[in-house]
């Protein structure tokens, strides 16, 4: 059986980051990409340790003009398992009256429109069967939205969840799979807001579930909404 093969977008800390250490420890062969100019020295540490399986390339996904550079890079390169993970929290206020149209347009593209553009691109991409998966979170239920609040975040994922489902709605008869997961409230920067909240969970736990949760539904052909622990959200 040849090694399975994933494509992690926004791998160089936090979550990302979390998730590339877990699919080398399985045995996996992993692409994973970081913001151009940022530090990959953790990726470097983290590649050290599983000589051979990790390659790594840029890009940010909300600027349109990276995304051919990022293909031209990939050459030959299918995959087993392409996963967005790019992700932002937002201004802290979180409310729509005080947000500035840069603010909403920066969540919305980094947390939805980017990552569904950029997934569309990478279809060709992905074997078939194959499974496309994007971290989600459960603030894009609408369904459990009983507390309201946390309206940008809110409206971000969602607006990732309906969009994935469209994808899937596309490419469900090629027997191709879209998870959309939610990770946990896991301590990274941002799960933290940089110290100033304490999270329910570290990383590895929470990433340790999200890799779990890939291995066991993907290519099943499914559209599931799931969390880390392999809990069903309601959309």
């Amino acid at each position: 059986m040849s090694q399975p093969c994933i494509l992690i977008v926004a791998a160089e800390r936090g979550l990302g980051l979390g998730l590339t250490e877990q699919f080398l420890q399985r045995g996996w062969q992993v692409f994973a990409t970081a913001f151009p100019d940022s530090d990959v020295s953790a990726l470097h540490v983290t590649g050290r340790a599983a000589p051979g399986q990790l390659e790594i390339g840029h890009i940010d996904v909300t600027d349109s003009s990276q995304i051919a550079p990022l293909l031209a890079s990939l050459g030959e390169r299918r995959f087993d398992v392409v996963y967005l993970n790019a992700g932002i929290f937002g201004p802290l206020h979180q409310s729509v009256v005080q947000a500035t149209p840069e603010d909403l347009q920066q969540i919305m593209m980094v947390n939805a429109f980017g990552p569904i553009r950029l997934a569309r691109h990478l279809l060709p991409y992905l074997k078939v069967p194959g499974t496309l998966a994007f971290m989600s979170s459960h603030r894009g239920s609408v369904a459990s939205n009983l507390e309201g609040g946390l309206e940008l975040y809110r409206a971000s994922k969602a607006a990732l969840n309906i969009m994935a489902r469209g994808i899937h709605a596309e490419i469900r008869d090629l027997g191709q799979t879209v998870l959309c997961i939610h990770p946990g409230w896991a301590a990274t920067a941002m799960g933290t807001l940089d110290g100033t909240v304490q999270a329910e969970i570290d990383v590895e736990t929470s990433m340790r579930g999200v890799a779990d949760v890939v291995e066991r539904h993907r290519n099943s052909g499914q559209n599931l909404y799931l969390d880390y622990a392999g809990e069903r959200w309601p959309w």
